[in-house]
């Protein structure tokens, strides 16, 4: 795995060794940037990496002129690996990293972002609410995109209310691309009378 454009372009990146971590694949991780590319400008965002892993779309974000990415994930094995990543690159300080629940940090979120990638396991019980979870949560604000990456088992199907959505097909991962609207757009849209 390795860093596909930016500063640190070419650089490689340490994998988490463990089957239950499925790494963001090169071809998915360049047909996401470009269709990122065309919305929105890396230069000096601030973005959020949930169940973050080895860190892939993060520093990938970096290299590209993030400003700062905040990384999110409960496993000490994932936090290791995404340390020597961060220290590799010689990005320490534009990064910062919390050992937590995903749904845990998106109920005490008190910080928004412009991006937000959420790449969880596939066998993730509650997969289906986190788009909703993270509507609701602080850490997204009107107009920041959301990249969720899931199982085409396991639909995930994320409230036209609350995000304009793009779709793209990978084998067998689905790519959602979010872009968020207004809370109050999304009132609107629910109390709009059905049919």
């Amino acid at each position: 795995m390795r860093i596909i454009a930016g500063q640190h372009r070419g650089r490689n990146l340490v994998t988490v060794r463990d089957h239950s971590v499925r790494p963001t694949t090169d071809r998915a991780k360049q047909t996401i940037f470009d269709i990122l590319s065309n919305r929105l400008d890396f230069d000096g965002i601030e973005v959020l990496d949930l169940f973050a892993g080895s860190g892939s779309l993060g520093l990938e974000a970096i290299s590209r002129g993030a400003r700062q990415v905040t990384f999110v994930d409960k496993s000490p094995q994932s936090l290791q690996v995404l340390g020597a990543n961060v220290t590799a690159l010689g990005c320490t300080e534009q990064c910062t990293s919390y050992a937590a629940d995903v749904f845990w940090y998106l109920k005490n979120a008190r910080h928004s972002f412009e991006l937000v990638f959420v790449d969880p396991p596939y066998r993730l019980e509650r997969i289906a609410d986190l788009p909703a979870e993270l509507y609701a949560s602080g850490a997204l604000r009107e107009g920041t995109f959301v990249v969720m990456e899931h199982s085409r088992k396991s639909p995930v199907e994320p409230s036209e209310s609350m995000f304009e959505i793009t779709r793209k097909l990978f084998g067998q991962t689905t790519v959602l691309i979010l872009k968020t609207k207004s809370k109050e757009s999304a009132q609107t849209q629910l109390q709009k009378p059905q049919g």
